[in-house]
């Protein structure tokens, strides 16, 4: 992973537990290349939720998406992502998410159980418009690890 994903955890880390009041909260994002995507899934061991970023009927990931959670509480933290794949250890309960690409807005919610053994993956897929440029093709390898979470 880029060294920047390293300073944009510990950077999360301190928001998501401010603003969701949670200790120990993190998102971390990744998952350009082949090697950066095994590398992430291997730090992903205790995440609860991930989420996963790509424009529609191509397939190709995109990241700088901005993503806001909301806790059923009403706490939330926002991000940029840096990567089209993002990782998060969040505590039970039912979240909202929302993320903007390029003016593009899209919403899920998710719940986390209280016994995971997985993370709940969120998927969002974005019309291919909304693309800055035209991103490179996504290689089978690519599309054949995106889906297995």
């Amino acid at each position: 992973m880029r060294t920047s994903n390293t300073m944009s955890l510990a950077a999360l880390a301190v928001a998501a537990a401010a603003a969701l009041d949670v200790s120990g909260s993190a998102m971390v994002c990744g998952g350009v290349g082949n090697d950066e995507r095994r590398e992430l899934a291997a730090s992903a061991g205790n995440a609860s939720l991930s989420l996963e970023f790509s424009l529609a009927g191509r397939g190709n990931y995109i990241a700088d998406v901005d993503v806001t959670i909301t806790s059923a509480r009403g706490e939330a933290f926002s991000a940029k992502t840096d990567g089209p794949i993002c990782y998060l250890q969040l505590p039970p309960g039912r979240y909202q998410v929302v993320a903007s690409y390029n003016g593009v807005r899209k919403s899920a919610s998710a719940t986390i159980p209280a016994k995971a053994g997985k993370p709940v993956r969120v998927a969002m897929s974005f019309p291919p418009g909304a693309a800055d440029i035209d991103p490179a093709p996504v290689s089978p390898e690519e599309k054949l690890q995106a889906s297995k979470p």
